[in-house]
């Protein structure tokens, strides 16, 4: 059950950290190279998508595999629970990445 939650949790992370990286990407091939061709933009962005997910989700499994039976023995001794561990966890790297998507859509930071 917790293997479950913990794939879960960091495929979320996961997805959430790739947007950002691709959401860069396209607003630096669209307003710093000086490049206005919308056809050749569309392709260079939809090849970065590619590039930038397909590597993630094998990743995935990869840090599902390796970090999570070293956090979660770590958050277990901490919090006493492993499941409270693992919800800890994300919480502490959604909240990095709720900072910075709030930078970066909107421009606040709280630092």
């Amino acid at each position: 059950m917790t293997r479950k939650i913990t794939n879960a949790l960091i495929f979320i992370l996961t997805i959430l950290a790739a947007e950002l990286v691709v959401e860069y990407v396209k607003h630096f091939l669209k307003f710093k190279t000086g490049f206005h061709d919308k056809y050749i933009l569309t392709l260079i962005g939809m090849a970065v998508i590619v590039a930038v997910y397909y590597p993630v989700f094998g990743f995935v499994h990869y840090l599902t595999e390796n970090l999570t039976k070293k956090f979660v023995s770590a958050s277990q001794r901490k919090a006493g629970n492993e499941l409270l561990g693992i919800v800890i966890a994300f919480l502490i790297g959604g909240g990095i990445l709720f900072l910075i998507y709030l930078h970066e859509w909107y421009g606040i930071t709280l630092w």
